[in-house]
C-alpha cells in the first residue's frame, strides 16, 4: 500500500480512500476505505468538514502533476489530467496517453503484460469459483498496462493474440477480447478512462462461465440443445456477478451482460435489439465472435482472419451494427498482425502491422507491413526482411493469400518482434 495524506480540495474521482481520517459514526459511508467514483462522492465527503484524507496511490489515482513536471522515469510525461466525462456524471481523472514506439521495442513489454493479464483472469475466475467476490482492483493495474501498450504500439498485443494454447482458451480469449476492444475503442477516439472500463469489462466478460458445469464448458464437441441452453446462461451470470461487485463501472456490466445480444434481437439473454444494446456491448459482440472463430478449439480449427472478417460483413445486416463492423475491420486490418501470408513472389511473410498511414491519411488495408521468412519455390527459410507493401515506389510485391502456419511448420511467435 502506498498511502498519502492529501488536502480535501485535492480529492478527485478515481482516487482510492485509504482512510477518511474521521470516526466511523462521523460519515455516511459503509467503510472508511473505498474508491471515489464520481464528483458527487467528492462533494459529499467535502460536506463532512474533513480537512485531510489518506489515499492509496497503488489502488487509485495520484495527485496530477503540473504539465511541466513529467513523472519520474516516464519519458512520455504520463501525467494525470482532468477532463469532462459523462460516464459517472462529473469530472474524472485520466492518464495522458503514452507516445508511440516501434514494434520491436514494445513487443517485449507486451509479452509480459499479456502473460500477466492471462494469469490475472485465471486467478479471478478461480476465486469466484471458490465463492469470493470479484475485486476490480486486481484487474485495474493490468488493464492500465494493456492500455498503455496499445497506445505505444497496438500491433504488439494484436500479434500476440494470434498465439494460442487451446487448453487455456477461456482465459486467453478474455485477454484477446479485452485487447481487441481497447484497440477498437482507441480507433474510435474514445478517452482513456472509457477505454479502461471497456477493457476491464471485456477482460471479465466471461466471468459467468464459472457457474457453467465443466462437462458442458469443456465438452469436445457440439452441445445438445439442452446443453446450449445452460451455456447461454453465462452472459446473465456475468452481468449478475459484476452488478454485485463494488466499484465496478456500468460500462463493464453492459459489456459482460450484453456481449451475446444481437442487432436483430436474436441474441441472449434478453433479446435486446438495435440501440437497446449498449454501444460498448455492440462492440464487444463483434470482438467476441471474431476472436472465437479465429481461435483453435478442442472441437474446431480456427478460421483465417480474412475469412472471419468476410463472415462478419455478411452477418452485419442481422447480427451486428454494419457501421461498427466496418470500423472494426478498419482498426484490425484485413490481414491482422501475426497473420502468415503468401506473397505473389512466392515468399511467406508474417504481418507485423496491418497497414501504414500514407499521405492524406489513407490506409491500404490490403498491403500491410510484413516480415518475409520463407521461400515456397525453393522450400527454404530466407533472411528475414521487413517490407512495407504499401510503398509502391519501392516494393513490387503484394499479398496473394493468408496461409496456415501449421501447414508449413512455422512458429509465428519466433518471428514476432525480432529485428
Amino acid at each position: 500500500m502506498m498511502k498519502k495524506k492529501i488536502a480535501i480540495n485535492e480529492l478527485m474521482p478515481g482516487m482510492f480512500i485509504a482512510d477518511l481520517n474521521c470516526g466511523f459514526k462521523d460519515h455516511p459511508f459503509a467503510s472508511n476505505r473505498f474508491m471515489v467514483r464520481n464528483s458527487m462522492t467528492v462533494a459529499k465527503i467535502r460536506t463532512l468538514g474533513i480537512k485531510e484524507v489518506w489515499i492509496d496511490t497503488n489502488r487509485g489515482r495520484d495527485i496530477p502533476r503540473p504539465a511541466s513536471q513529467p513523472a519520474q522515469g516516464s519519458p512520455d510525461g504520463e501525467d494525470k489530467v482532468s477532463i469532462s466525462n459523462g460516464t459517472f456524471g462529473g469530472e474524472v481523472v485520466i492518464r495522458k496517453a503514452p507516445s508511440a514506439i516501434p514494434l520491436r521495442e514494445e513487443i517485449r513489454m507486451a509479452r509480459r503484460t499479456h502473460h500477466e493479464a492471462s494469469q490475472t483472469i485465471t486467478n479471478i475466475m478461480r476465486d469466484v469459483r471458490l465463492g469470493k467476490n470479484v475485486d476490480p482492483q486486481k484487474t485495474a493495474p493490468v488493464v492500465e498496462r494493456l492500455t498503455d501498450s496499445i497506445f505505444r504500439n497496438q500491433n504488439a498485443l494484436l500479434s500476440l493474440g494470434r498465439i494460442r494454447n487451446q487448453d487455456q482458451y477461456t482465459f486467453q480469449h478474455s485477454v484477446s477480447v479485452s485487447v481487441l476492444m481497447m484497440v477498437f475503442a482507441r480507433n474510435q477516439g474514445l478517452d482513456m478512462e472509457t477505454i479502461h472500463h471497456i477493457g476491464q469489462g471485456a477482460l471479465l466478460h466471461d466471468i459467468g462461465k464459472v457457474k457453467i458445469p465443466n462437462e458442458i464448458l469443456n465438452k469436445p464437441g457440439k452441445l445438445t440443445d439442452d446443453e446450449f441452453s445452460i451455456m447461454k446462461n453465462h452472459a446473465r451470470y456475468s452481468g449478475e456477478i459484476l452488478a454485485d461487485t463494488q466499484d465496478i463501472s456500468p460500462i463493464c456490466i453492459d459489456v459482460a451482460s450484453q456481449h451475446h445480444e444481437r442487432w436483430d434481437g436474436s441474441g441472449y439473454p434478453k433479446g435486446l435489439k438495435g440501440n437497446q444494446i449498449s454501444p460498448y456491448a455492440q462492440m464487444a459482440a463483434i470482438a467476441d465472435v471474431y476472436d472465437a472463430i479465429t481461435s483453435d478449439r478442442c472441437y474446431h480449427k480456427g478460421q483465417p482472419p480474412t475469412m472471419v472478417l468476410r463472415r462478419l460483413m455478411e452477418w452485419s445486416k442481422q447480427h451486428f451494427s454494419p457501421k461498427l463492423v466496418q470500423q472494426f475491420i478498419q482498426c484490425v486490418g484485413i490481414y491482422p498482425p501475426g497473420t502468415l501470408v503468401r506473397l505473389k513472389s512466392g515468399k511467406l511473410a508474417i504481418v507485423m502491422e496491418s497497414s501504414t498511414e500514407r499521405d492524406g491519411g489513407q490506409r491500404d488495408l490490403l498491403q500491410p507491413v510484413v516480415r518475409t521468412i520463407f521461400c515456397t519455390q525453393k522450400k527454404r527459410y530466407i533472411k528475414p526482411e521487413l517490407i512495407d507493401l504499401s510503398n509502391r515506389d519501392e516494393v513490387f510485391d503484394s499479398v496473394a493469400a493468408s496461409e496456415d502456419p501449421a501447414k508449413w511448420g512455422i512458429t509465428v511467435e519466433h518471428y514476432i518482434g525480432t529485428k
